[in-house]
């Protein structure tokens, strides 16, 4: 059992302890600096000139793919990866197209491509899983209670797809809209949805004009 003088120390060692441990959650996954060591590391392995031995080939592969997703983000990379290889190649372009397409550069843009291409291909073989189970290659089709209920769960999938799909593309549309600049000269101007409302000098009569949107 511990004295009394064991449990003081306890207590006065506390704060710094719960200190080092907020340091160590707060610190960045992999800093810059590491980082950047990662990568001269990665360019050493990576000279041609030298023949490297099984354990430092395989290195040179753990940090092409640490360094790789790194920047996944920046890269496309997890969108690259969200299904099979053989798709990989598809992924990556539909990414790269609307990127390019709305002049992606922040980090929520490029995050809200990755969601519009990750809603579009999930609701793609939603359809796909559909259509191959309501009907088969030679035209023939079968139901029973099996099969329907399993059509049913890929209807629900695919319209929270579709839901998805549709919202990331407006958030992205917006974001990428100009702001509209609007310049107002009265001195009392009511500007609502559906109406605007001008009103004249307080010194003059009140004459007051209501403009109805068209």
């Amino acid at each position: 059992m511990p004295n009394n003088s064991q449990v003081l120390a306890k207590e006065e060692m506390q704060p710094e302890t719960i200190d080092r441990i907020r340091n160590i959650l707060m610190k960045d996954v992999l800093p810059e600096q590491e980082f950047n060591g990662l990568i001269k590391e990665y360019v050493d392995l990576a000279d041609t000139s030298k023949e490297l031995k099984p354990k430092q080939k395989e290195r040179k592969s753990e940090l092409l793919y640490k360094l790789s997703f790194h920047h996944g983000l920046k890269n496309g990379m997890w969108v690259k990866n969200l299904s099979y290889a053989k798709y990989s190649e598809a992924l990556r372009k539909m990414r790269h197209d609307i990127v390019l397409e709305y002049s992606c550069k922040t980090s929520l843009e490029l995050m809200l491509a990755d969601r519009i291409v990750a809603s579009y291909w999930r609701a793609m073989k939603y359809d796909a899983h559909m259509n191959r189970l309501i009907e088969k290659e030679d035209g023939g089709f079968s139901f029973d209670q099996l099969k329907v209920n399993v059509l049913k769960e890929l209807n629900r999938g695919l319209e929270f797809a579709n839901r998805q799909l549709h919202t990331n593309m407006i958030l992205l549309k917006q974001l990428k809209q100009p702001p509209i600049n609007i310049k107002v000269n009265a001195e009392n101007a009511f500007i609502a949805k559906n109406q605007q409302i001008n009103a004249s000098n307080e010194a003059e009569p009140k004459n007051y004009e209501i403009i109805e949107s068209k």
